[in-house]
């Protein structure tokens, strides 16, 4: 029997829509999406006996709006193959829109919301969208980017002064419904940009087969109960929450711009909508659950939380488990294009037996992310930054580490996305077509696997840092760092030397920036820090102070080490 996305030929079961149809049939009453109006978030209290009012779309609702503004779509001119930018906000608009133009075999693409302004327009030019839905300050944004301001067809979502083509609260209401397109395998159903360590953007080629790949390889290792609801804070993970028929429940807060309130307001969501699952960015993971600690709050409705995008220590899933006690909590490793690739249950993250959980000083060397997945394959590559070329199954050979080695991990499988769209550069860069036609994700991190089968990432190809010869990452060193109870936020990164090659420079922003006035702090804090770092074998060069450290505009999780570099070496700091 063929599953959703595998279908032979053009058909409309490849159709990722298929799988709202499948529900729509099978679970009538099923309260698709839940949210908090704007409005009702302004006036509330933020006392915990005043829970947050959340409204509520039914599936069938949510069909109907779907078919409608598909239809609305092909009205204003938008047709199948058609690429449409979206950049709206997580909202019924926006999966009402998403959805809508999958239906009628349209594209949805999704810009980094946190990218330059120069790699918004690059990013235009790779997929040149027929069109744009959006709010009106995200247009007045795009009339200072060429690129986007020529989209010939435009949508606005909200009030808005600005003489559009259509706006989607009228589309929404048009008098018909477009059918659901059948579609191939391989044609494409969402282009979602990243620009990645290179900073270049590259947009992900998600077809119809491979969002269904992804979510039958999620739904494996972390499948829902029919009963679930769940609050995901990644707007395109929530597209397996909907193919699996599950209750969303859209975040109340911005989650590209962190905020004081954040973990007030989540807390406040998981109980007054009755939350059984949530996926975390670790930033938010990490502040979800110290405001509960400190307000001795526990989270127990939660049967499972997940969490990834960038490391997640030991210490950190501990913290969360006692808040959570009643939790499943995995830490999912996984990337725009290969997601997941591997995942480890708190439990058994916090009962290996390692020298860090006799020591509290001691970091390992990686974190631990769990074992592979099934569906893929995987191999470590040694350490190379420019593209790969394999012609025979020989050409590995000098490619490949010895087994617990280091390296690049790479992978292919079914839920690996094979190539970037309109971008036969970005493939070079990032994929490997094998001797049997077989394309390999290069991950860009660095890894290896024990003798427990447990994969081990221990940093990223470009953050590595060649010092005299040696590698040295940044991963462990900044676990080691953000255990000293000054450290607020930090940084191990490498900077050019003509002695070593590579020099290692610990940043670090203080907990109290009034720390940074006070020579004889800031030389105790030193001392302190070079004593854990000497104690954990890690290299220090230099050490420096300053009010902040910047972080990824995404996650707010990694550290953005080019620019870093950049402001360090202006300021003749390093």
């Amino acid at each position: 029997m063929n599953r959703i996305g595998y279908f032979p030929g053009s058909d409309r079961g490849n159709n990722v829509l298929s799988f709202l149809d499948k529900h729509l049939r099978e679970q009538p009453d099923l309260i698709t999406l839940r949210w908090v109006d704007p409005r009702v978030l302004q006036q509330w209290s933020g006392k915990r006996g005043d829970p947050l009012k959340h409204e509520t779309l039914g599936i069938g609702l949510f069909n109907e709006q779907i078919a409608r503004v598909a239809a609305g779509f092909e009205d204003i001119g938008i047709r199948r193959g058609d690429r449409v930018i979206l950049f709206v906000p997580m909202s019924v608009p926006l999966y009402v829109s998403m959805f809508g133009l999958q239906r009628i075999g349209a594209i949805p693409v999704f810009l980094d919301s946190w990218a330059r302004r120069a790699h918004l327009g690059a990013s235009a030019n790779i997929v040149s969208p027929r069109a744009m839905i959006s709010f009106e300050k995200a247009f007045e944004l795009c009339d200072t980017v060429p690129e986007l301001k020529a989209v010939p067809i435009k949508v606005s979502v909200g009030p808005t002064s600005k003489k559009l083509t259509a706006a989607f609260e009228e589309l929404v209401r048009v008098n018909r419904h477009a059918e659901i397109a059948p579609v191939e395998q391989e044609e494409t159903a969402l282009i979602t940009f990243t620009t990645g360590s290179s900073g270049v953007p590259k947009g992900a080629n998600r077809t119809h087969r491979f969002l269904a790949a992804q979510h039958y390889a999620l739904n494996s290792g972390l499948p829902y109960e029919r009963s679930d609801v769940d609050l995901p804070v990644f707007p395109i993970f929530s597209l397996n929450n909907l193919a699996s028929g599950v209750s969303t429940v859209i975040p109340a807060f911005d989650i590209g711009v962190p905020g004081d309130r954040d973990a007030l307001i989540l807390r406040s969501q998981l109980e007054s909508c009755g939350v059984t699952c949530t996926t975390l960015s670790p930033s938010l993971f990490n502040r979800l659950s110290s405001f509960c600690l400190e307000q001795k709050i526990a989270l127990s409705g939660l049967r499972r939380v997940v969490t990834g995008g960038a490391p997640v220590s030991r210490d950190n899933v501990v913290d969360f488990t006692a808040v959570a006690p009643q939790a499943d909590i995995w830490v999912l490793f996984g990337s725009t294009e290969v997601e997941p690739m591997a995942h480890i249950e708190a439990k058994e993250m916090i009962s290996l037996r390692t020298r860090a959980s006799e020591d509290s000083e001691w970091v390992d060397e990686g974190v631990n992310v769990g074992r592979v997945v099934q569906e893929l394959r995987y191999r470590f590559l040694k350490i190379q930054k420019g593209p790969i070329e394999i012609k025979a199954a020989s050409d590995w050979r000098d490619l490949v580490v010895a087994d617990g080695h280091v390296g690049e991990l790479i992978v292919a499988g079914e839920h690996v996305c094979r190539n970037y769209y309109n971008d036969e550069e970005a493939f070079r860069r990032a994929k490997i077509l094998d001797e049997n036609g077989v394309v390999w994700h290069r991950t860009g991190d660095l890894g290896r696997v024990d003798k427990e089968g447990f994969l081990w990432i221990v940093g990223r190809v470009h953050n590595a840092i060649n010092r005299n010869g040696k590698y040295t990452f940044p991963v462990r060193s900044e676990i080691i760092m953000k255990k000293l109870p000054f450290v607020r936020l930090c940084a191990y990164l490498g900077v050019a030397d003509a002695k070593l090659g590579e020099k290692t420079i610990c940043v670090i922003a203080p907990m109290d920036n009034s720390d940074l006035k006070d020579p004889a702090r800031l030389k105790e804090h030193r001392a302190e820090l070079e004593r854990i770092m000497k104690k954990n074998g890690v290299p220090v060069d230099g050490v420096v102070f300053r009010e902040s450290v910047p972080m990824d505009p995404r996650h707010h999780s990694k550290v953005e080490y080019d620019v870093l570099r950049k402001e360090l070496v202006e300021a003749g700091l390093v």
